[in-house]
Order: C-alpha cells, then sequence, then structure tokens
C-alpha cells in the first residue's frame, strides 16, 4: 500500500501547485510579448523567402554564405537584433516580477510547512523571514549574473536557426510561403531558450527563499528533497527524498521542479511514497514512458532503477540531477 504524504508534503504540494499557476502566467506573458516581434518582422522574413525561391528558381543553389551577404537577410538580421534587445528589456522585467512572486510564495510555503511539521500550533515557534531576506537575488540568474546578460545570447540563437532553416528548406524545394514559416519557426528558437530560463530562474526563486526560510527558522536540522512525479525526470524520481544539510542548496536541473520538505528538530522525519517506490507501482507502458525504450528494456533486464541517476557538476552553475546517458551505461 502508497505512503501516505505526511501533512507538511500536503501542504507543500498544494503550494507547487500554485507555483505551476505562476509559471504558466510566466510563460503567457513571455509568449506574448514575443508574438510582437514576429508580427514586427513578418514582412521582412517574408520578402527574404520570396527574395531566396526566387534564386533558386533561376538555377542558384543557396549556400548559408549566400544568405549572409544578402541585403535582405541583412536588413531582417538588423531588424530582429533591435527587437531582441526590447524583448530581452522587457523579459528581465518580466521575469524578476515573476522571481519576487516565487520567492513570497516559497517563504509562505516554507512557513507553513514549518508551522504542519509540529504536533499542535502551540507548539510551533520559529523565526520568521520576509520578502526582504532574499529580493537581493532578484532580476539576476543562478550563476549570479544580471538576467539580461543570460538572455542575451537569444539573438545568436535565432539568427544562427534562421539561416540554417532556409537553407534546408530551399534543398527541400520548398515554396517561399513555406520557407517563411520555417523562418519563423526557427526563429522561435529564441523564445524557446527565453522561456527556459524564465522557468529555470523563478524555480530556483522559489526554492531559494524555501531552503533561507528553513535556515534562519532556527529549528530544522536540513531539509529533504520532494519530486513533483507528474512530469519528472527518471533522475529527479530516484533522488526523491534526497536528504541535505541546512547550509547546503536544494540542486535541479534546467525547469526543475524539486521542493525542500524541511527536517525539524525533535520532530518525526516527514514521509511520502519516494519515486523508487512510486515509480514500481505504475504501468509498463508508463515505465516506458519514464524511462524511454532502451532503458526500459535494461531495466527488465535487472538494471536496478538507481543505475539510471546521477548528478552532473558545472563549476558555474553547480550540481544537478541528471539521468546516466545510455551510452555511459552499456560502456
Amino acid at each position: 500500500m502508497p505512503q501516505s504524504d505526511s501533512k507538511v508534503v500536503q501542504v507543500l504540494r498544494s503550494y507547487r501547485t500554485r507555483m505551476d499557476g505562476l509559471d504558466a502566467q510566466l510563460m503567457e506573458d513571455m509568449g506574448r510579448r514575443w508574438l510582437l516581434i514576429e508580427q514586427r518582422l513578418q514582412a521582412e522574413i517574408n520578402a527574404l523567402a520570396d527574395e531566396m525561391a526566387r534564386r533558386v528558381a533561376l538555377g542558384e543553389t543557396i549556400t548559408q554564405q549566400m544568405v549572409w551577404k544578402s541585403e535582405r537577410y541583412q536588413i531582417l538580421k538588423a531588424q530582429m537584433e533591435a527587437e531582441i534587445v526590447k524583448f530581452n528589456r522587457d523579459a528581465v522585467t518580466i521575469i524578476s516580477q515573476a522571481q519576487e512572486g516565487a520567492m513570497q510564495l516559497g517563504i509562505n510555503a516554507a512557513q507553513d510547512a514549518l508551522f504542519m511539521s509540529y504536533p499542535s500550533p502551540l507548539s510551533a515557534a520559529f523565526t520568521r523571514i520576509n520578502i526582504g531576506a532574499v529580493e537581493s537575488f532578484i532580476g539576476f540568474a543562478g550563476d549570479g549574473s544580471p538576467l539580461y546578460t543570460l538572455l542575451a545570447a537569444d539573438y545568436a540563437v535565432a539568427v544562427n536557426a534562421i539561416v540554417d532553416s532556409m537553407v534546408a528548406n530551399l534543398a527541400m524545394g520548398q515554396s517561399s510561403a513555406q520557407i517563411a514559416r520555417g523562418i519563423m519557426e526557427a526563429s522561435g528558437m529564441g523564445l524557446d531558450r527565453a522561456m527556459l530560463i524564465a522557468r529555470t530562474e523563478s524555480q530556483r526563486a522559489y526554492r531559494l527563499a524555501s531552503t533561507e526560510q528553513y535556515r534562519q527558522s532556527g529549528v530544522t536540522m536540513g531539509f529533504m528533497r520532494l519530486v513533483k512525479k507528474d512530469g519528472a525526470c527518471i533522475a529527479c524520481l530516484m533522488l526523491d527524498g534526497e536528504r541535505f544539510e541546512s547550509e547546503s542548496d536544494l540542486d535541479d536541473h534546467p525547469n526543475g521542479r524539486c521542493t525542500a520538505v524541511p527536517i525539524v528538530e525533535g520532530v518525526d522525519a516527514p514521509a511520502w511514497e519516494f519515486g523508487q517506490d512510486w515509480f514500481a507501482n505504475q504501468t509498463e507502458d508508463k515505465q516506458r514512458e519514464i524511462l524511454g525504450n532502451t532503458r526500459f528494456e535494461m531495466y527488465q533486464n535487472g538494471t536496478p532503477l538507481d543505475a539510471f541517476a546521477g548528478k552532473t557538476h558545472n563549476d558555474t552553475w553547480g550540481d544537478s540531477p541528471q539521468a546516466i546517458p545510455i551510452s555511459t551505461l552499456k560502456g
């Protein structure tokens, strides 16, 4: 029979749902702002696609170098650069506001979790913090740099994707309308990267605020990793319940949704169904969906689940959960 959630875990799961709502609003705001870029660039994209299609019709083979030298491309490139500069400035504001909201939510979640950790309200006594304790992190990324610095690379991502898409689609003999659609989709890679940064930094803000409340509470001995199992990777599932010292940070991968659960002095550790047990209770179809075909076959043939999970270290970003590459597992 699955382990039922402790009250503290139930509280934190409810806050996770609220954080997911904040995250969804963040993505909507970012997407709406990017749509303005696409609308402003549409005419130049169509003109570039028409020019390249005409040149192919005349027998030319379009290369990357030819695209780069095209006057139409240079016009589009300059306009895109200006638009992305404006987008990034707006994105910093959007993400910073989301960070502030996430930090406040993270503090509230941690305080309610600490409160629910005690057997009665009368015994719940701890130091409470407010947003001022962590607001210096707002507007900054996990590597300590301003958010704008991290977002600035979106321009190169989008521009390179446009050229690659155009050359590939021209080689396939697509129409100018199809080429234009391909350019638009390729330019969206800049949005994809910006959204990944936005999600990652808002989620980090939530974790940072929660763990800082635990540290300053005066009543905790550390915290545990609580994984949102729906959509979780195999690495996080296998690390569900991992324990951390108070001075440590709750590591996670980009766009990670793990939550910190407090370990309070003199109180039983919180309980829930850990990821390894949860995985074992899933259908084979669900297990295959999580592991992928190759890892699932390895699991069926006796490879233990914990062999699939590990951590990777980056000198800038620190540790993060990682599914062990198949090449490493087989090597």
